[in-house]
This record gives C-alpha cells, structure tokens and sequence, in this order.
C-alpha cells in the first residue's frame, strides 16, 4: 500500500518499498510523471534499491508511519544489519518534494536511486539532462529536477551513494513547468527549515480540531488522519476538493469500473464542507463553500455538471481512455476525465443547502448565510419549480434517467434547510412557501417511491431494487427513524446489502461501500443503538490502509483489500460525521 504526501498544489504516493509511484506535477489534474501504481513496468517510478555482490537489489517492504498530526511520511527498512529511514514530505504552497534518507548501522553499502519517467500517462517521451549533483527531467508542459548535496555519481538515470553509516541524504524534487521554474525553486529550498515549516503548518492545522478524547485513542487517530486527508485533498488556490487524488484505481481489479476522480464533485465538496465544520475547521469549511457557491450558475439549473475542474470550469472533464498504461491489476481500461461530467443530477442543490445549514448552525459565523442569500434563494426556488424532473441520480448509472428517492429526498432537503435559512435572514414568508413545497415532495416519496413488496424504499420510482441510497430520508429527517417506513427500509437494506459488518451500495455491486456503511452507522445513531453504530465505525476504521488511516471508496471482502481511487474524500469525511454523530452531533 501507500502513503501520501501532499502540497495543497499535487500529491506524491510513497510505497512501503520507499518508491516514488503516483505523481501528477504540476497539480493534481496535470498527467502523470510516474504512474507505477497503475503500470509496473511501464508507469514510471523513482525507486531506491542496495547493491549486493555487483546486483542492485530493490528494498524490501518496509514499516509506514506518519509523524503524529501531520502529513510527513516515515518509511523504515532493513538492510542487514542496517536501518535506513526515508522521511518524505512536501511543504505547504512550494514546489518542492524532499526525501531525507537516515542510515544507521555498521556496514558500508552502496545506495542506488533509480529515476525512471513516463510524463503524459506514459505517452510522451522525456528530455534528460544531467550535471554533477543533478537530474534534469523535460516533458511538454512537465519538469522536475532531482538534486543532492550529497557527493554522488551520477550514470543515466541513476544516482549512486557510497555510503559509510551514519549519513544523512537530503534529496530535493522540484517540480514546474519549464526546467528554469525547477533551478529557481530549488535555490529556495532549505530541508531543515522546510522540515521544521512544515511540521509547524501540520500541528497549526490539528490544533484547531475538535478533539474526541472521550472516545478511544484508536478511533480519535483515524478521525485526526481523516481531518488531515481532507486538507491535503483540498486544492488550495481555489478551495475545490477532489474526490480522490488517483485515476483508475479499481472498484472490481481485472474489471473496466476504472473512473478518474481527480474533480470537484459538487457533492463531495459539500459533504466535506460539513465534516469540516463540525470539526471546528471553519475556515476550511468556508472555503469550501465559497468555491461551490462561486461555481453556481446564475441561470438555469444552478449545478447543472455533478463536477468541475479544480478551477470550477470543465477543463479536462471529456472522457479519455487509454492504452497507453495496463492498469492496476490489468484493470483495463484507463480512463482520464469523467463522462458523469454530462449527466443531470438533481441532488446537487440539496446537498449544498444541506451543507450552508450546518454552516450556519456550527460555525458561529452569523453574516455568512445573509451575505449569501440572494445565492441561497435562487438554489431554492429552481429546485421548486423542478423537482418533478427526472435525473441520474448519485451513483452516476449510465442508462436512461429516473425519479430517483435519494434525488427527490434531498430536493426535500433543499426546500426544508432553505426555509429555515430564510426564516433566519427574516424571510418567513418565502420559507412557509417552500416548507409547503417540501411536504409535497415527501407525500409524492411515500406514495411513489416505497416498495410494498420489498418493504422498503425504491431506488427509483422505476427500479423497485435495494438501496443504500434511501437512508438519506431518516439522515435529512425527512422521516424520523422511528417511522415505520424508514424501520422496515433500514431492515431490508441491512438484510439485503449487509456484508462483513459493513455495507454495499446495492446488490449488484461485490464489496462494502464506505460511504454507505457510514451512513448506515450514522442512522443506528438515531435509532439509539450507539454499539452496533460502534462496530460499523471501528469495522470502517479496521479496513483502512494499515496504521496509515487512508479509506478507499470500497472494500473487497472476498480478497481483504482496499478497491476503488484512494484517499476518496467522501469516505473520510463519513467518517468524521459519524464521529461527531457519537458525540451528538448531526
């Protein structure tokens, strides 16, 4: 598995073997430099490796650990009877990836960094050049330079240390667009001050949480790492949030469920949002919510695309795909920008009042809703005039549009938290207007969107399958939990979809979705029952990436592994929401 590290800008993917496997320079959305998680042979790495006998041999697995409250990666290996530790961390708003590289012990040994680029997705071919201390390395649009205080001797693409235990090897990755832009970053660069910096930024950021001490400390460390995920997904110059930092790492490994997730989905961004105000992070929060509020149209349907580039326009979102990397686990095909960019989703507004509620109610900012309400009120009333509409609904089907439940219901939300919102800014007439609304949308749920035969919620007015979707009712108290409706559908869904302790999204799908089984979690919240909401919690939390905290989109409980584009922000800002939910929050 990996850890990450991360910019506010781009994002690097460390392995347990201390290679360099994912980087995108120079954002997040740019191509790939290397890609190894998705290509072995063919995707790019830098990888470390100790020469034996003539024979360079790559390290063995090694034992992760981040430093406690921050985003600087540990990777510690055994070579015989000597230890070497990689640091790697890349300080906030620079340009910079260092890799500090401790050996102690009392053998001698001759160290190999190993550079291997494959700009564009492995379709491009590189420009390399080389000086005493330093690699070189051009592609359209791409640069990185890879240089060493260090006394070394350089041969291609390969940088040899001998090395005389203890040593310490700062080694500098700086990334631009042009060659000139990497030499004018790397004069800047000062590991030592960049490591303290950064240190100070992680520990600044964490001390702002709210702490849950009174849970266990198990369940307090995965909500901190799933905190400092979110800052790291977090694209810093405009406040989108990525679904995930990755393309293409499978939902089902050898299938085609291969999707790039390196958008803003305007979901996403507002489910974090919340996570983030509850957690005391309100500027974080704000951010969030002044990036989705800037992206709404001022005609028409306010969202009228589920996601946007990190810029809030559609740059990069046409579907792509490509043969020019196998894949992870040769799950073809590999695919850049998203085809969902196109559908109608008719939760999107829902979930963006939903989120400027729990703004509103969490955050102690009493002129934030006022500011906005202009904004706020146009949301609303559209979602008035056209919440009979048929869409795609949230898990992005490709076939015909339907009346999907879990639309309609946050359509409900949508002119529910509006009303309570404009009865804060006194508008009480327009929020009778629209709670009358709402009442309509949930008498039509209940006469078309249940289920006699399955008791139980539909998926869709036309899909009478099971789904997790549904819980969004009790969760937005649409219905309360102990209507009969809502406890008969939550004991269908747990029977039908149940795996592991967890849950899936629907039938059809093979492993636990976890943004399902928190909701699950979050609703036996509501029902009282605080022990099973416990398991699931602590269940969610023990199939996440070793001690690294990193949440997938899904887990395959046949193989006991991690599927889908990681870290995926909805899973981790589940996972703080349901904490909070234990502490009485919601």
């Amino acid at each position: 598995m990996y850890g990450i590290i991360g910019n506010g800008e781009t994002c690097a993917f460390i392995s347990i073997f201390s290679s360099l496997d994912w980087l995108c320079v120079p954002r997040f959305d740019s191509p790939t430099l290397f890609a190894r998680a998705l290509d072995h042979k063919e995707g790019g790495a830098i990888t470390l490796a100790s020469e034996m006998s003539g024979s360079a041999i790559p390290f063995e697995a090694g034992d992760q650990r981040y430093i406690e409250d921050t985003c600087v990666l540990e990777t510690t290996t055994q070579l015989g009877s000597d230890t070497i530790r990689a640091i790697d961390f890349m300080p906030w708003g620079k340009r910079r990836l260092w890799r500090i590289l401790g050996i102690s012990g009392p053998d001698r040994l001759k160290l190999h960094v190993d550079v291997d680029p494959k700009p564009d997705y492995n379709r491009a071919v590189p420009e390399i050049t080389a000086d005493e201390s330093s690699l070189t390395i051009t592609a359209p649009g791409q640069a990185i330079r890879l240089s060493t205080t260090e006394k070394l001797h350089l041969k291609k693409r390969r940088l040899t240390f001998d090395i005389e235990p203890p040593l310490t090897i700062p080694l500098l990755l700086t990334y631009g667009t042009t060659a000139e832009e990497c030499e004018k970053e790397e004069k800047r660069a000062d590991f030592f001050k960049d490591y303290q910096a950064d240190l100070r930024f992680w520990r600044c950021f964490a001390s702002k949480a709210r702490p849950v001490f009174e849970l266990s400390p198990r369940l307090h460390y995965f909500y901190m790492r799933s905190l400092i995920v979110l800052k790291q997904l977090i694209y810093d110059h405009t406040g989108a949030i990525l679904a995930a930092p990755t393309t293409s790492f499978p939902e089902m490994v050898g299938k085609d469920s291969n999707w790039d997730y390196r958008f803003c989905w305007v979901r996403d961004g507002a489910y974090s949002a919340e996570a983030l105000v509850l957690s005391g992070m309100k500027d974080e929060s704000r951010k969030l919510l002044d990036f989705l509020l800037g992206i709404a149209q001022p005609g028409g349907k306010p969202y009228p695309y589920p996601l946007v580039s990190l810029d809030g326009n559609l740059d990069g979102t046409e579907e792509v795909l490509l043969d020019s990397l196998v894949g992870f686990g040769n799950s073809r095909p590999v695919r850049i920008g998203n085809k969902a960019v196109d559908q109608k989703q008719n939760d999107l507004e829902g979930e963006v009042i939903h989120a400027l509620h729990m703004y509103d109610r969490y955050s102690g900012d009493k002129e934030y809703i006022g500011k906005h309400f202009d904004q706020i009120e146009r949301i609303v009333d559209y979602v008035a005039h056209h919440w009979t509409e048929k869409d795609a609904g949230i898990w992005e089907f490709r076939r015909e549009d339907m009346d999907y439940v879990h639309s309609k219901t946050m359509c409900w939300a949508a002119l529910e938290y509006g009303g309570r919102l404009a009865a804060k800014v006194d508008r009480e007439e327009l929020a009778r207007g629209w709670k009358h609304e709402a009442i309509s949308i949930r008498d039509d749920v209940i006469a078309n969107g249940w289920s006699e035969k399955r008791k139980c919620f539909k998926r869709a007015y036309q899909d009478d399958a099971y789904d997790a979707s549904v819980l969004a009712i009790p969760l937005m108290n649409m219905l309360p939990v102990t209507d009969p409706l809502v406890r008969t559908s939550v004991k269908s869904i747990t029977d039908h979809l149940g795996t592991g302790g967890l849950l899936k999204r629907f039938e059809e799908e093979p492993g636990a979705f976890m943004l399902s089984s928190l909701w699950l979690a979050q609703v036996m919240m509501k029902k009282g029952k605080v022990v099973n909401a416990l398991d699931i919690i602590n269940r969610a939390a023990r199939y996440a990436s070793s001690d690294l905290g990193l949440f997938a989109e899904e887990y395959d409980m046949y193989y006991q592994r991690l599927v889908g584009n990681i870290p995926q922000s909805f899973s981790h800002e589940e996972f703080v929401k349901s904490i909070h939910y234990l502490l009485g929050k919601e």
